[in-house]
């Protein structure tokens, strides 16, 4: 085998390697961060769940859910945007201050977003997406108005 036959090999070899992970990369998945599902005909976020039934939310007093996070604050439920205004790192709930600091800590970064979703501390340039929650016994409906 001469040197340019080699090459050709190799080449064709992790194109096709490459190809076949781009591929299987862009294939569905079952997580709980793909899009958020909607009510037929609208674009707007809509989803209901059992609040019993979620494990972080019963024990943490917080979840996520298709890219939104949820937290029990007193008898009410708060619902923002998942990721932080700054860098799209996660957000967590830190229930004794009723915050939203986000998961990324370090000198540029650190942002907190009040029990309103609005930006008290950290390098973040806007106030987090909020969306509606409404209970009816043991489901909750996390929606866009």
């Amino acid at each position: 085998m001469d040197r340019k036959q080699f090459i050709r090999t190799i080449g064709l070899g992790t194109g096709a390697i490459v190809f076949v992970t781009c591929v299987g990369g862009c294939s569905g998945s079952d997580s709980e961060d793909d899009p958020a599902p909607t009510t037929p005909g609208t674009t707007k976020l809509d989803f209901t769940f059992d609040v019993t039934s979620d494990a972080n939310l019963v024990n943490n007093g917080w979840t996520i859910r298709n890219r939104v996070i949820i937290a029990r604050s007193g008898n009410n439920y708060l619902a923002y945007q998942s990721n932080c205004t700054h860098q799209g790192n996660p957000l967590t709930y830190n229930a004794g201050d009723n915050n939203f600091p986000c998961s990324q800590q370090g000198p540029d970064h650190g942002s907190v977003f009040d029990a309103n979703g609005v930006r008290i501390a950290g390098p973040a340039s806007s106030n987090l997406k909020k969306y509606s929650t409404q209970i009816n016994g043991n489901n909750l409906r996390v929606f866009e108005p």
